[in-house]
């Protein structure tokens, strides 16, 4: 199983932070490979919230909430994902010092057994590169109230702990 444990420090408070957060069809403004995205369930957030994204490589994939704490922390499946056998994400929140600490750990599964398993190094690289610049360019949304125009990998790296 790979594992990805990122943390990023938003100059912001936790309630600002979660709100943009939970707003569960706005991942496209911080997510460079999700090009749209839209709830599929009645529900648009909280538990058994479902959500289609369409990616940049033409991959449509559907993520299924399976915990959720107002506030706090929530956790989806995602499905239809190439290579992957199962991945499961897990943000939270936490506050500090009128800022918020940001988390998100991801736990991927890759198909293909043990040759599969060969290409985890390579995926953790990819996996985390995507999450730096997803927490960057999350944070620049929080902290200006709009989105970032340029590529996410140009914001700065944003620091993991407040």
């Amino acid at each position: 199983m790979l594992t990805v444990n990122i943390s990023a420090c938003i100059d912001a408070p936790p309630e600002k932070t979660w709100e943009t957060l939970s707003d569960l069809e706005s991942i496209s403004l911080w997510s460079e490979p999700v090009v749209s995205s839209r709830c599929i369930s009645r529900d648009k957030r909280g538990l058994g919230a479902e959500r289609v994204c369409q990616l940049s490589n033409n991959v449509m994939i559907t993520e299924r909430w399976t915990s959720w704490i107002e506030g706090e922390s929530y956790t989806y499946e995602g499905f239809n994902l190439p290579l992957v056998k199962s991945a499961r994400n897990t943000w939270s929140l936490k506050p500090d010092n009128g800022k918020t600490l940001l988390k998100t750990y991801s736990e991927i599964v890759l198909k293909g057994g043990p040759a599969g398993r060969l290409l985890e190094p390579l995926m953790w690289v990819i996996s985390a590169r995507i999450g730096a610049n997803s927490l960057a360019a999350f944070k620049y949304l929080v902290e200006n109230g709009e989105p970032y125009k340029g590529k996410h990998s140009y914001l700065p790296r944003v620091p993991s702990s407040c």
